[in-house]
């Protein structure tokens, strides 16, 4: 008869088998990443981030990354798109300074389901495209079946010089990522587990370019995007006031589960 171990780590389903000890750090040896970040209404954000956290700046950054040669899925990759909020998660003396996650798409269904369990990452899928090159114009969008949501476009201005890319990375190198691990009561309203999760993660970036970007968001219905469609409607609600940080990074990434946490 199957049972639990209490040294191991264990994913659904269960009853296959876990493996020993902690959750280990994840090396992406290959990550090309186009960030886009604007100015909103404050008030429209806020409503999204629950308390502890205190946002210092209405700021969205949306991410996109293609990873490749990810050292747990084998040397595969995936590609991804991270929507969220700089912020600090406050309890009594402890401030942590982060980015608060509003949620992230993913092509490959493996991550999504670790990085929700695991960690509180709020993971759900889409189709994103490669990114396309012509000259230094990048493209790339998402979508559900056949509906596109999400358009970016980046248009590289200037590379990066090496101090300039040393400051990037003693200053950009590390990110405390903040998400929400909800699971719900079964049958009824409320919560089974429900609490606020830290998930650093560490970049070297071997090459930088600042530019100019834009975000296209496309408000699907239910018809379009089952179950998830109150979350592109309520992102392309909030405005655009004026665009901030945009750029291209090429590097490497760490996921540091092993010092991913549950918050108070």
């Amino acid at each position: 008869m199957f049972k639990f171990s209490e040294d191991s780590n264990y994913l659904m389903p269960v009853h296959f088998g876990g493996y020993p000890g902690k959750p280990q750090a994840a090396a992406y040896h290959d990550v090309i990443s186009i960030m886009v970040s604007y100015e909103t209404n404050s008030e429209m954000l806020a409503a999204f981030i629950p308390e502890p956290f205190q946002t210092a700046q209405p700021i969205l950054t949306i991410q996109y990354s293609m990873c490749r040669r990810v050292d747990w899925m084998a040397g595969s990759g995936y590609n991804l798109i991270t929507v969220g909020v700089p912020a600090a998660h406050v309890q009594g003396r402890e401030r942590i300074e982060g980015l608060y996650v509003l949620v992230i798409w993913e092509n490959r269904t493996a991550p999504i389901l670790a990085g929700r369990e695991q960690s509180g990452m709020p993971k759900i899928f889409a189709d994103i495209e490669d990114h396309h090159q012509l000259g230094d114009r990048l493209l790339t969008n998402a979508s559900y079946e056949g509906w596109t949501f999400l358009r970016m476009d980046f248009r590289r201005a200037k590379q990066m010089s090496s101090d300039e890319l040393s400051r990037l990375n003693q200053r950009a190198g590390t990110v405390n990522a903040f998400g929400w691990r909800y699971i719900p009561n079964i049958g009824r309203p409320g919560a089974a587990l429900s609490h606020a999760t830290l998930f650093p993660q560490e970049f070297v970036y071997t090459a930088a370019w600042q530019g100019e970007g834009q975000i296209h968001w496309e408000a699907l219905g239910p018809e379009q995007y089952a179950g998830y469609a109150p979350i592109t409607q309520a992102l392309s609600r909030l405005p655009i006031k004026a665009y901030r940080d945009c750029m291209m990074t090429q590097g490497s990434l760490v996921l540091r589960n092993d010092l991913s946490r549950q918050l108070p």
